[in-house]
């Protein structure tokens, strides 16, 4: 039988994931494959274990949030392990897997399409040659919602929890001069916050990027001008349809497959970059395209 290694964060989402384990564990055992679970109790420890595991594993799944899936991914990359990664969406923020067509909280689906069908390779962004991210790399203000929100409360009330905490910090919005410079161009201006998408959404935003694919070596850079804030109430209403990135005189839109990024004041005090939702390097730092880098399931009916 082919050996699979089952990642799983029991304190991700509403930390119902242990209801499904039988169920999951079962779907794969059907599909051939020797189940090995590991259950993360404490900070590192996934790191730590993939660093340790036998080189005879055919394919790694992680359940649990975005954060659970970038540290998995970066244990992964760093040993240079050439095997396909499942994702089971069972955290508060699944904005990669949802990309993928698998609704949080329905596993079955997932572990469905891990055990019957065949992977596709996919991009991946690597930051300052140390750091890979699947989905997003963020910076600029509201860069660190995703570390301040309460764990109880996110647990209670999921992706609302980081609408809260992003509404509660705008009242101290201020421009932020900025250079981004792309493989073709450099571009300084006064921004809020900026994305670079691999995928088409991040933070339960579901088409942030219409555009993208995780499979046409280039990434998305949105980014939001230092406009007042009064002008930019409707630009959140269009980013729920896609429709912003047509509003030029908001957004801020470049397409590349690498990007440099450096804050031109010295007072700004949120220089941490955000790579799926966890703490990244410090600005200025440089995010390149790999190609091709990993093999992911994509749910077959998205």
């Amino acid at each position: 039988m082919k050996k699979l290694k089952l990642i799983y964060n029991p304190f991700s989402g509403n930390k119902s994931f242990k209801f499904d384990l039988d169920v999951c564990i079962g779907i794969f055992q059907d599909g051939g494959f020797e189940v090995h679970p590991f259950r993360t109790m404490t900070e590192g420890d996934i790191t730590k274990h993939i660093e340790l595991m036998p080189d005879d594993y055919d394919l790694i799944v992680a359940s649990g949030g975005d954060g659970t899936v970038n540290i998995v991914l970066n244990a992964m990359m760093r040993r240079k392990m050439d095997i396909p990664l499942g994702i089971i969406p069972s955290g508060t923020a699944n904005d990669f897997a949802t990309f993928l067509g698998f609704k949080s909280g329905q596993v079955e689906d997932a572990c469905h399409a891990i055990a019957n069908t065949h992977p596709v390779a996919i991009d991946l962004g690597l930051v300052n040659g140390t750091t890979y991210f699947i989905n997003v790399c963020a910076g600029g203000l509201l860069t660190n919602v995703s570390q301040t929100v309460d764990k109880d409360l996110k647990n209670v009330l999921g992706s609302l929890s980081y609408y809260l905490k992003g509404v509660e910090q705008i009242p101290n919005f201020h421009k932020i001069p900025f250079r981004i410079t792309t493989s073709s161009q450099v571009v300084e201006e006064d921004l809020y916050l900026y994305m670079i998408m691999n995928s088409a959404g991040t933070g339960g935003f579901t088409k942030l990027s219409p555009q993208a694919s995780i499979q046409d070596g280039m990434f998305e850079l949105i980014a939001i001008r230092g406009r007042p804030l009064i002008e930019l109430s409707p630009l959140f209403l269009k980013m729920l349809t896609g429709d912003h990135i047509n509003d030029t005189k908001n957004i801020l839109y470049l397409r590349d497959s690498y990007f440099k990024i450096e804050c031109l004041a010295d007072d700004f005090k949120i220089m941490e970059s955000t790579v799926d939702g966890e703490m990244g390097p410090r600005m200025p730092f440089e995010v390149k395209v790999i190609p091709k880098a990993i093999r992911v399931f994509v749910n077959p009916r998205r």
